[in-house]
């Protein structure tokens, strides 16, 4: 073998060990596997699952990051395991359960094996037929005897909460400016910054 042919074979298997990993996570993206890499604290995978499709359906990846680049799923398991009362998040699943029960009405199959369409036209539905939020003041609802909120409307609160105070969309995309600032004791007197009470 000349130094030519040992060069050649060498390159090409450099090629292929960096070609198979790549093309096997591109095979697998597009498998449809839309199970979750992390442990829920509250949910169950299938669930979380469902939750994260969700969230992705409602603010999917523009030009700006989706739900599933923001983990937004984990953001609403830990709400549920550490804010939510016992009676809410039974609730929460109960509603889960009757959403994934309309998806099979609706597409014959569950909300995360649906396609992007049949998952719109889900959402459209269940957007047209869902009582509205009712006005609240810091989370307190206006609403004289305002039951509990529908799943598909906490879901969407939780999902707009987690995205739009998430690190990511406030420093990048809402470019979030403290005022009124940081309190500075030691400010040097000049011309500038000096009081006058003439």
């Amino acid at each position: 073998m000349n130094r030519r042919d040992a060069l050649k074979n060498t390159l090409l298997a450099m090629g292929y060990s960096l070609t198979v990993p790549s093309l096997i996570s591109i095979f697998n993206s597009c498998s449809g596997n839309n199970s979750i890499t992390w442990k829920p604290l509250f949910l169950s995978g299938e669930q979380a699952t469902v939750i994260a499709e969700l969230a992705e359906t409602i603010l999917p990846k523009t030009e700006t990051p989706g739900a599933k680049d923001l983990n937004i799923d984990r953001f609403i398991d830990k709400m549920l395991h550490q804010v939510f009362s016992p009676e809410e998040q039974q609730l929460f699943i109960k509603g889960l359960a009757d959403f994934e029960k309309q998806s099979k009405e609706l597409n014959g199959k569950t909300f995360a094996d649906s396609s992007p369409e049949e998952r719109k036209k889900l959402l459209t539905k269940m957007e047209q037929e869902t009582e509205k939020t009712p006005p609240s003041v810091w989370g307190i609802n206006l609403k004289k005897d305002a039951g509990p909120l529908p799943f598909y409307r906490q879901a969407k609160s939780l999902t707009l909460l987690g995205y739009f105070t998430s690190q990511e969309i406030g420093k990048k995309v809402l470019v979030y400016d403290p005022v009124p600032g940081p309190f500075v004791a030691d400010v040097p007197v000049t011309a500038a910054t000096r009081i006058s009470f003439e």
